[in-house]
């Protein structure tokens, strides 16, 4: 064991997956008279000849923080599943260190599996023959709970779930919102530190999504657990994680808060500012010209009614600006501001544009990364 700076540490993690080649399938196979095939030979028909890797993970680095809620986020086949599945050891890592908890995920498993818990996709588990209560109370007994140790912590989870008024109706009653939350209870039954979800609020409709997500964030905060997920819902992340990684072929390309990793990639905002009360004319196409003029205006767009009333301005800015000269030309010209709106990235633009499927920048002809006004 390492000493627990870290609820999670990896240091250059590999992941390798054989593809099979498959050269012997198919081919006629001979018995000959008086021969046995060996075990070896009918063990190579069977598998194949191994090809070449795929690398799920290379050279994964990554540092989470005790009581963290830290997210990974990529496209499909990135590695975010097989990561998780290093961690709780599912799967070897072919290369590098992982820890959990300060233990090693390799050489201290058992030690590992003490202090986290895993939910993947798929685990259910629960016999539709019981109530949600009696399958806590299985796996309780299953985890080795005692009776009134189990009783009372099975009570605070179907409570804080809010399944307390549902606990003894039979399991194939519930909705998918309610099997989810039986699958929380049952991840925490043993109190362990950090947690492991992949793809925790897949199937939900959004407002179970949303209340799940509120349910993690209060028992991260609550009972102080690592929370280690994996999405693809990207207002999830955004929402609900201290810090996320993006992972892109097996590798991390960003890690950081939600919102540095926003404007990380870009270099401008778009500032919007209304009027009131304003008739355009040639002295304010003056003054549009006199801003495009200022040092760090990138683009100057005026919004105009049919019938010439001046409703306000768009202007493309460098996003460290200080807007007092802006303002000062406006307010010269005798206009009255309404309100002032600023166009920031979503953590979307930031995801596409870090994984490369779409290289825009701000300013950049056929843009079209859906920024939010604030």
């Amino acid at each position: 064991m390492r000493p627990v700076d870290y609820a999670i540490e990896t240091i250059d993690l590999v992941k390798r997956y054989p593809t099979s080649a498959k050269k012997l399938r198919g081919a006629p196979f001979h018995f000959h008279r008086g021969r046995v095939p060996s075990f070896t030979s009918i063990l190579r028909l069977i598998k194949g000849e191994k090809g070449p890797f795929i690398e799920a993970l290379r050279g994964v680095n990554l540092k989470v923080k005790r009581g963290e809620v830290f997210g990974v986020l990529g496209p499909n086949g990135a590695g975010k599943t097989t990561l998780i599945k290093i961690l709780c050891t599912l799967v070897l890592p072919d290369g590098g260190e992982a820890y959990v908890a300060g233990y090693d995920v390799v050489k201290e498993s058992k030690q590992v599996l003490k202090n986290v818990q895993a939910v993947l996709p798929g685990s259910r588990g629960f016999s539709w023959r019981l109530t949600g209560r009696q399958n806590l109370e299985f796996y309780a007994l299953l985890y080795g709970l005692r009776d009134e140790e189990a009783k009372k912590r099975i009570n605070y989870l179907l409570e804080f779930t809010g399944l307390e008024d549902r606990a003894d109706d039979m399991y194939q009653q519930y909705s998918t919102g309610m099997q989810r939350k039986l699958l929380l209870c049952r991840a925490l039954l043993r109190d362990t530190p950090i947690l492991l979800f992949d793809e925790p609020t897949v199937g939900l409709d959004p407002a179970s999504a949303a209340e799940f997500r509120g349910l993690l964030r209060e028992m991260a905060r609550k009972e102080g657990k690592t929370i280690f997920l994996s999405t693809h819902n990207l207002y999830e992340a955004q929402e609900m994680c201290d810090r996320i990684a993006i992972i892109d072929r097996g590798k991390i390309t960003a890690c950081d808060t939600p919102d540095n990793i926003r404007y990380m990639l870009f270099d401008e905002r778009i500032v919007r500012i209304a009027f009131i009360d304003a008739v355009f004319n040639s002295k304010y196409e003056k003054m549009i010209d006199e801003i495009q003029e200022i040092y760090g205006v990138h683009g100057v767009t005026p919004d105009i009614s049919p019938g010439g009333d001046f409703r306000g301005l768009s202007v493309r800015v460098d996003k460290n600006m200080d807007l007092s000269s802006i303002l000062g030309v406006i307010m010269r010209n005798g206009l009255k501001i309404k309100t002032i709106n600023t166009l920031e990235p979503t953590l979307e633009d930031a995801f596409i544009a870090i994984t490369r499927k779409n290289p825009w920048r701000p300013g950049r002809p056929g843009g079209g990364v859906r920024w939010r006004s604030r």
